[in-house]
């Protein structure tokens, strides 16, 4: 056995202010370094290795300060901190935003004081792999400068190497465990289109886009209006959105020129809108817009399309004093879905709510599997969880799953945990999002009390869960052609772009 091995257990307490040195002065040298730099010449992501760099130029200067010990040291205080953080990212299933989470990491963090202010402001994720990356190397960077031509048969160096394999399983748990983390799996489908307000691709709905998925009559249409400033502004839920851009495009001349040339003139998130007069917010900012008179920087709705206002949506337009007209103008299907090999093929409409309540837990207690359900909500004011709101009736509904994030000026926020194609899940939705909009993917839609939501069930009423796809306006409207616009979605040619849009019409032939 090496004689500097056979120290190792003598140093004890002398060998601490080295330990001290090695472990927390330098790193945190280097660390305080970066923050300096970060001060005088910005944020780039190349200035990371000053940290390492400066560790490796101190560690060389003051090699013949080195021992085993601090060697030791190094790698038990990166197998610890490695191993704190991997429990805490099992618990936390993943989420480097979690409290716990993040108070693992921040004892990492310690000899690194330029890091952590990072971690705290950026991407935590990177931040963990390279602290943890740069205590392994300074584990090995100590060890190769005590006599290295010796060391690789010393019982240090056979320790570092197990440490050092020990070290990447652990790593890659945590990489695992954050490629699922809670808010990739249950953020909904992660599509920020149309300025954050879409969770779908409508490239090939807008009324400009070609070539276009938008409904088309087969020859021009009846009505027309002329004047862009007679053309009443529509906004309407996610799932509307490209039927009354096809309404727009049918009825408004050179709608498409018009918002065309809007958006070339506003990009971004100047054009919070997302049109001059076919806009799209959502269903809870486009209602807001269609009953207050007060909107800062976007103008006023006076077509509205969706499901019918949720109580807070009616409360809200008594508060603002409006009063609405709601037309009927289709129909549509509120559906549950599941994963496609779940046996479970039909459910009663109670047996949903039971499930929703919390009364029913498991499958096999509906004829499927042993397998808990994990039923999934939607966002509250949502179209579809103003729907379930409705279908539920006066059974209350069990708390959402959520999951925490970080928002950009709120901190760790909550939020509801959005459908997880996940054994034992379901969810639900409207028919149109689902089956048209392919929204949802590799699940299979329900029948509801013997009924499946064919299109033709929805017409003739028969889907028990069949609602009334509505224009909502306001009463007292100034603009005539908002009436009109109402009298034409409930023509025949209205009720053709409906039906050719994928929703139930109101009189199918």
């Amino acid at each position: 056995m090496e004689k500097s091995e056979m120290t190792v257990k003598k140093q004890g307490v002398r060998a601490l202010p080295r330990i001290i040195l090695f472990s927390f002065g330098i790193p945190a040298t280097g660390s305080i370094l970066y923050m300096i730099s970060l001060v005088y010449f910005g944020a780039d992501n190349w200035m990371l290795f000053i940290v390492p760099g400066f560790t490796a130029l101190l560690y060389v200067l003051f090699r013949k300060l080195l021992t085993p010990a601090v060697t030791t040291a190094n790698l038990i205080m990166t197998a610890v901190y490695a191993l704190i953080y991997t429990i805490a990212m099992l618990v936390s299933g993943g989420s480097v935003y979690s409290l716990l989470a993040i108070s693992a990491g921040v004892l990492a963090f310690l000899p690194y004081p330029g890091i952590l202010l990072l971690m705290l402001l950026q991407n935590i994720a990177l931040v963990a792999a390279a602290s943890f990356g740069f205590s392994l190397v300074n584990t090995w960077l100590s060890l190769l400068l005590q006599r290295p031509l010796r060391s690789f048969r010393s019982r240090v160096f056979r320790a570092a190497l197990a440490g050092t394999l020990v070290f990447l399983a652990l790593f890659f748990v945590d990489f695992r465990l954050y490629q699922n983390r809670p808010e990739v799996r249950y953020s909904g489908h992660g599509f920020d289109y149309m300025n954050g307000w879409s969770s779908t691709d409508f490239s090939d709905y807008t009324v400009y886009s070609e070539p276009s998925k938008l409904a088309a009559l087969d020859h021009p249409a009846s009505f027309h209006i002329e004047k862009e400033s007679d053309m009443p502004v529509m906004d309407g839920a996610e799932a509307c959105y490209p039927l009354y851009a096809a309404i727009a495009k049918a009825v408004y001349q050179d709608i498409d020129r018009i918002e065309k040339n809007y958006a070339d003139t506003h990009p971004g998130r100047e054009n919070a809108q997302n049109g001059k007069i076919v806009t799209f917010t959502n269903t809870i900012q486009g209602f807001y817009r269609l009953v207050s008179p007060y909107i800062m920087g976007m103008t006023r709705v006076e077509l509205f399309f969706g499901a019918r206002p949720s109580k807070d949506q009616l409360d809200m337009a008594d508060a603002e004093g409006a009063k609405l007209k709601i037309t009927p103008i289709g129909r549509e299907a509120f559906v549950f879905f599941v994963e496609p090999d779940n046996p479970v093929t039909d459910l009663k409409a109670d047996d949903i709510r039971k499930i929703y309540s919390g009364e029913i837990t498991n499958w096999s207690q509906l004829g499927g599997k042993n397998q808990m359900i994990r039923a999934f909500q939607r966002p509250q004011n949502s179209g579809s969880q103003t729907m379930m709101q409705y279908f539920m009736g006066d059974t209350p509904l069990k708390e959402p799953m959520t999951y925490e994030v970080v928002g950009a000026m709120e901190g760790i926020i909550r939020k509801v945990a959005q459908y997880n194609n996940e054994n034992g899940a379901m969810g639900y939705s409207f028919r149109y999002f689902v089956e048209d909009l392919q929204q949802e993917n590799d699940v299979r839609v329900l029948s509801v009390d013997g009924v499946a939501p064919t299109l033709e069930n929805i017409e003739n009423g028969s889907y028990p869960l069949t609602v009334d796809l509505c224009l909502i306006t306001l009463e007292d409207a100034k603009n005539p052609y908002v009436e009109k616009m109402i009298e034409y979605c409930l023509s025949e040619e209205g009720q053709e772009i409906i039906g050719k849009t994928g929703y139930g019409r109101l009189k199918p032939e």
